[in-house]
């Protein structure tokens, strides 16, 4: 069964209207991650929109674009954050059903009332940046 990662950089669930919001990747898409300053860890995704050599949408083929997604973790807790993240894509499928939620900022629900936010590991401090990228055109 695949599983999926989850990411949301909005507090408020009913603000969740654009893919820099929320995204969700397989864990199969994913490529890697590193830090990429003192309190902060990227992590790299293979594109969910896909180009050909003609701009066409080609989802087999293209990996001209990388999808990312910052997460702001504690200073010079990155090994901590990634063994976490590791520890949950190869650990079986529980009763998540293979969704697993690596940060969530969530802290407002639709009925206005406070939620605690939900992160993978105590080490994450928010869900910095989602990034999807465009279509890749070589035209």
């Amino acid at each position: 069964m695949e599983k999926y990662l989850y990411f949301r950089t909005d507090a408020d669930v009913d603000d969740d209207a654009a893919s820099t919001d929320s995204a969700v990747f397989p864990a199969s898409s994913f490529m890697g991650m590193h830090p990429t300053s003192d309190s902060a860890l990227t992590l790299f995704f293979k594109n969910q929109i896909r180009g050909g050599a003609t701009g066409s949408v080609d989802h087999a083929n293209s990996l001209e674009n990388f999808d990312s997604v910052i997460l702001n973790v504690g200073t010079h807790t990155h090994k901590s954050v990634m063994a976490s993240i590791a520890k949950a894509i190869n650990s079986p499928v529980g009763k998540d059903g293979g969704f697993i939620v690596i940060a969530d900022d969530a802290t407002t629900a639709l009925d206005n009332s406070t939620i605690v936010a939900e992160y993978i590991d105590e080490n994450i401090s928010s869900c910095g940046a989602i990034a999807i990228a465009a279509v890749y055109a070589n035209a």
